[in-house]
Protein backbone atom coordinates (compact mmCIF):
# COMPACT_ATOMS: atom_id res chain seq x y z
CA UNK A 1 0.00 0.00 0.00
CA UNK A 2 3.05 2.20 0.79
CA UNK A 3 3.91 2.16 -3.00
CA UNK A 4 0.63 2.91 -4.37
CA UNK A 5 0.39 6.17 -1.92
CA UNK A 6 4.20 6.64 -2.57
CA UNK A 7 3.39 6.91 -6.78
CA UNK A 8 0.68 9.09 -6.43
CA UNK A 9 2.23 11.33 -4.27
CA UNK A 10 5.46 11.20 -6.42
CA UNK A 11 3.38 11.87 -9.48
CA UNK A 12 1.64 14.85 -7.69
CA UNK A 13 4.83 16.44 -6.22
CA UNK A 14 6.27 16.15 -10.06
CA UNK A 15 3.27 17.98 -11.32
CA UNK A 16 4.06 20.89 -8.63
CA UNK A 17 7.85 21.29 -9.28
CA UNK A 18 7.01 21.28 -13.19
CA UNK A 19 4.51 24.08 -12.28
CA UNK A 20 6.80 25.91 -10.18
CA UNK A 21 9.31 25.43 -12.57
CA UNK A 22 7.06 27.20 -15.05
CA UNK A 23 6.36 29.94 -12.41
CA UNK A 24 9.85 30.84 -12.19
CA UNK A 25 10.19 30.97 -15.97
CA UNK A 26 7.54 33.38 -16.49
CA UNK A 27 9.16 35.34 -13.81
CA UNK A 28 12.87 35.35 -15.34
CA UNK A 29 11.37 36.34 -18.70
CA UNK A 30 9.12 39.30 -16.90
CA UNK A 31 12.37 40.52 -14.79
CA UNK A 32 14.52 40.30 -18.16
CA UNK A 33 12.16 41.89 -20.22
CA UNK A 34 12.07 44.91 -17.78
CA UNK A 35 15.60 44.80 -17.69
CA UNK A 36 15.97 45.13 -21.74
CA UNK A 37 13.44 47.74 -21.83
CA UNK A 38 15.10 49.69 -18.90
CA UNK A 39 18.99 48.89 -20.95
CA UNK A 40 17.25 50.30 -24.39
CA UNK A 41 15.20 53.02 -22.47
CA UNK A 42 18.79 54.31 -21.26
CA UNK A 43 20.71 54.17 -24.12
CA UNK A 44 17.62 55.98 -26.08
CA UNK A 45 17.89 58.82 -23.48
CA UNK A 46 21.99 59.08 -24.21
CA UNK A 47 21.35 58.85 -27.63
CA UNK A 48 18.82 61.68 -27.94
CA UNK A 49 21.02 63.71 -25.53
CA UNK A 50 23.93 63.68 -27.41
CA UNK A 51 22.67 64.52 -30.75
CA UNK A 52 23.94 68.02 -31.90
CA UNK A 53 21.55 68.78 -34.70
CA UNK A 54 20.34 72.01 -34.81
CA UNK A 55 16.98 71.34 -35.56
CA UNK A 56 16.65 68.97 -32.34
CA UNK A 57 16.25 71.43 -29.69
CA UNK A 58 15.51 70.26 -26.25
CA UNK A 59 11.52 70.50 -26.05
CA UNK A 60 11.76 67.78 -29.19
CA UNK A 61 14.46 65.86 -27.23
CA UNK A 62 11.98 65.86 -24.19
CA UNK A 63 8.97 64.88 -26.06
CA UNK A 64 11.14 61.77 -28.44
CA UNK A 65 11.99 60.54 -24.54
CA UNK A 66 8.78 60.58 -23.30
CA UNK A 67 7.27 59.15 -26.13
CA UNK A 68 9.81 56.13 -25.75
CA UNK A 69 9.07 56.41 -21.85
CA UNK A 70 5.68 55.37 -22.59
CA UNK A 71 5.87 52.53 -24.91
CA UNK A 72 8.25 51.13 -22.54
CA UNK A 73 5.61 51.25 -19.94
CA UNK A 74 3.37 49.72 -22.45
CA UNK A 75 5.74 46.62 -23.12
CA UNK A 76 6.50 45.90 -19.20
CA UNK A 77 2.82 46.14 -18.27
CA UNK A 78 2.15 43.99 -21.20
CA UNK A 79 4.60 41.31 -20.05
CA UNK A 80 3.64 41.64 -16.36
CA UNK A 81 -0.60 41.16 -17.58
CA UNK A 82 0.66 38.29 -19.79
CA UNK A 83 2.77 36.43 -16.59
CA UNK A 84 0.15 36.84 -14.24
CA UNK A 85 -2.35 35.12 -17.17
CA UNK A 86 0.07 32.50 -17.60
CA UNK A 87 0.69 31.84 -13.93
CA UNK A 88 -3.32 31.36 -13.54
CA UNK A 89 -3.15 28.87 -16.34
CA UNK A 90 -0.64 26.90 -14.77
CA UNK A 91 -2.61 27.04 -11.27
CA UNK A 92 -5.46 25.66 -13.27
CA UNK A 93 -3.42 23.15 -15.12
CA UNK A 94 -1.88 21.43 -12.45
CA UNK A 95 -4.55 21.49 -10.24
CA UNK A 96 -6.72 19.84 -12.77
CA UNK A 97 -3.70 16.99 -12.64
CA UNK A 98 -3.50 16.78 -9.13
CA UNK A 99 -6.94 15.98 -9.09
CA UNK A 100 -6.71 14.08 -11.89
CA UNK A 101 -3.92 11.69 -10.34
CA UNK A 102 -6.19 11.16 -6.80
CA UNK A 103 -9.44 10.54 -8.43
CA UNK A 104 -7.20 7.86 -10.96
CA UNK A 105 -6.46 6.75 -7.74
CA UNK A 106 -9.80 6.21 -6.12
CA UNK A 107 -11.09 4.68 -9.61
CA UNK A 108 -7.73 1.82 -9.59
CA UNK A 109 -8.45 1.33 -5.58
CA UNK A 110 -10.16 -2.17 -6.31
CA UNK A 111 -6.68 -3.29 -8.55
CA UNK A 112 -3.83 -2.45 -5.15
CA UNK A 113 -4.06 -5.61 -3.91
CA UNK A 114 -3.46 -7.53 -7.22
CA UNK A 115 -0.35 -9.48 -7.23
CA UNK A 116 1.01 -8.24 -11.15
CA UNK A 117 -0.51 -4.18 -10.05
CA UNK A 118 1.97 -4.79 -6.75
CA UNK A 119 4.86 -5.62 -8.90
CA UNK A 120 4.89 -3.32 -11.52
CA UNK A 121 4.16 -0.32 -9.46
CA UNK A 122 7.64 -1.62 -7.13
CA UNK A 123 9.15 -1.88 -10.77
CA UNK A 124 8.17 1.69 -11.36
CA UNK A 125 9.16 2.94 -8.06
CA UNK A 126 12.55 4.06 -8.60
CA UNK A 127 11.36 5.45 -11.80
CA UNK A 128 9.21 7.44 -10.24
CA UNK A 129 12.05 8.55 -7.77
CA UNK A 130 14.40 9.45 -10.49
CA UNK A 131 11.51 11.46 -11.77
CA UNK A 132 11.16 13.64 -9.14
CA UNK A 133 14.70 14.22 -8.45
CA UNK A 134 14.68 15.43 -11.74
CA UNK A 135 11.83 17.91 -11.54
CA UNK A 136 13.47 18.83 -8.17
CA UNK A 137 16.39 19.59 -9.84
CA UNK A 138 14.95 21.96 -12.73
CA UNK A 139 12.65 23.90 -10.35
CA UNK A 140 15.82 24.59 -8.20
CA UNK A 141 17.69 25.72 -11.71
CA UNK A 142 14.53 27.94 -12.63
CA UNK A 143 14.26 29.37 -9.39
CA UNK A 144 17.61 30.56 -9.06
CA UNK A 145 17.55 32.01 -12.53
CA UNK A 146 14.73 33.57 -11.71
CA UNK A 147 16.56 35.15 -8.34
CA UNK A 148 19.25 36.20 -10.67
CA UNK A 149 17.17 37.60 -13.14
CA UNK A 150 14.90 39.98 -10.46
CA UNK A 151 18.25 40.69 -9.09
CA UNK A 152 19.59 42.28 -11.65
CA UNK A 153 16.70 43.88 -12.99
CA UNK A 154 16.49 46.02 -9.92
CA UNK A 155 20.50 47.27 -10.33
CA UNK A 156 22.13 48.15 -12.51
CA UNK A 157 24.34 46.17 -15.05
CA UNK A 158 28.12 45.38 -13.65
CA UNK A 159 30.70 46.63 -15.55
CA UNK A 160 32.09 43.40 -16.30
CA UNK A 161 28.81 43.26 -17.97
CA UNK A 162 29.30 46.54 -20.01
CA UNK A 163 32.81 45.35 -20.82
CA UNK A 164 31.52 42.03 -22.37
CA UNK A 165 28.39 43.50 -24.49
CA UNK A 166 30.63 46.07 -25.76
CA UNK A 167 33.12 42.96 -26.81
CA UNK A 168 30.29 41.40 -28.30
CA UNK A 169 29.22 44.13 -30.24
CA UNK A 170 33.44 44.81 -31.65
CA UNK A 171 33.37 41.15 -32.62
CA UNK A 172 29.90 41.10 -34.31
CA UNK A 173 30.86 44.60 -36.49
CA UNK A 174 33.96 42.92 -37.39
CA UNK A 175 32.36 39.79 -39.04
Amino acid sequence: MTAIATLNTIAIDVVGHYGQTAKNLFAAYRAGTERAVNAFSDRYEQLVERQPLPWINSEIKASLVASQQRVARRVVDSTTRFTKIANSAVDRISGRTVKGIEAFGEQTAWANDMFVVGAFRKINLPAAKLSLQIAGGVDEASRRLSRRMAVTAVGKPTRTAKKSITRARGATRAV
